[in-house]
């Protein structure tokens, strides 16, 4: 199965301490047992960091887990260039959603494959022919 996967998903599931850790770690061992595919945005990677970074205030392990994020095989990072932009703006237009929040609604809509979020304005706000799924949708 290929999804896009948002960044509070790999925050979750690498911080032992967050709410909903539980839910969201059995992905990511999905992807490290190559089991899930997952195509991001880069800027899922960034976000992601810079939370851990935020949370931990530990810059060595921030640095550490994006060498770790980045030589996963079965994640595909994609770069982020004019035309992923400009659908991002159309996207941010259409919904209201922040501008982050479209740049991965806009990989789910481009290559038709769902976006694994645990953001609820996303959910709700997201037009109707991009499926949102939260981990507890997903029987594995």
């Amino acid at each position: 199965m290929k999804l896009v996967i948002d960044s509070n998903i790999f925050v979750s599931s690498l911080d032992p301490n967050d709410m909903f850790h539980n839910e969201c770690y059995p992905i990511f061992q999905k992807l490290l047992k190559y089991e899930l595919e997952a195509l991001c945005p880069t800027l899922v990677l960034i976000e992601t960091i810079c939370v851990i970074r935020r949370r931990t205030n530990n810059n060595i392990l921030s640095i550490k887990v994006y060498q770790n994020l980045i030589k996963i095989p079965s994640i595909n990072w994609l770069d982020i260039n004019i035309d992923v932009a400009v659908r991002a703006c159309m996207l941010g237009s259409l919904t209201g959603l922040k501008g982050g929040d479209t740049v991965v609604l806009q990989v789910a809509e481009q290559y038709g494959i769902p976006l694994l979020t645990k953001d609820k304005e996303i959910k709700r706000k997201s037009p109707g022919e991009i499926l949102i799924f939260e981990p507890v949708d997903l029987s594995f």
